[in-house]
């Protein structure tokens, strides 16, 4: 009997303690859950933090390197054939310069928009400057005088506007990391 009334009393034990132990679940989960929770959005807000701050990085870099690929210098190199005439030439400077703005849009998503107005407002000058340059020319007047023309300008300015928009982009860019 004795033996009876220990298994009795060691299973009203066992339950009470697994009674608890439920109880205390119940009562702690929602706690733990909330927690767990709140540590999950913080990894997801860390990582599309860190994706976004690429996207940026990655948006000065290519703005960088069209305002590189914008200046008179590189684009008239990249398209001088002595073959072609000035308005041929010019057409496909313009078209080229038109060609990288477009390729480069939607950076303007992830930069600030005095740096999207810079890049916006270098290109138009540009193309002025392009379609300007050789209303000085006469009329027997080769491709490399309207490139002379062109550089000369571009040199002749006190700040150059390339470097000023390049100095400019990597400010922002520092000061936003």
């Amino acid at each position: 009997m004795e033996f009876i009334a220990f298994f009795k009393q060691l299973f009203i034990l066992v339950f009470g303690v697994f009674a608890a132990l439920v109880l205390a679940f119940y009562m702690i989960w929602p706690k733990l859950e909330g927690y767990m929770l709140k540590i999950n959005n913080m990894n997801q807000h860390k990582a599309r933090t860190k994706d976004q701050r690429q996207l940026v990085f990655a948006a000065y870099e290519r703005l960088i390197l069209l305002i590189h690929r914008l200046s008179p210098q590189q684009v008239m190199l990249r398209h001088h054939d002595m073959q072609k005439s000035i308005a041929q030439f010019r057409q496909a400077v313009i078209a080229d310069i038109e060609q990288e703005y477009q390729h480069n849009f939607t950076q303007q998503l992830y930069v600030s928009d005095a740096a999207w107005a810079t890049v916006r407002e270098l290109k138009d000058s540009t193309i002025a400057l392009l379609r300007n340059a050789s209303k000085g020319l006469g009329e027997h007047a080769g491709l490399d005088d309207y490139i002379a023309i062109v550089l000369r300008h571009v040199s002749a300015l006190d700040t150059n506007p390339y470097d000023a928009a390049q100095i400019l982009l990597k400010r922002e860019l520092n000061s936003y990391s």
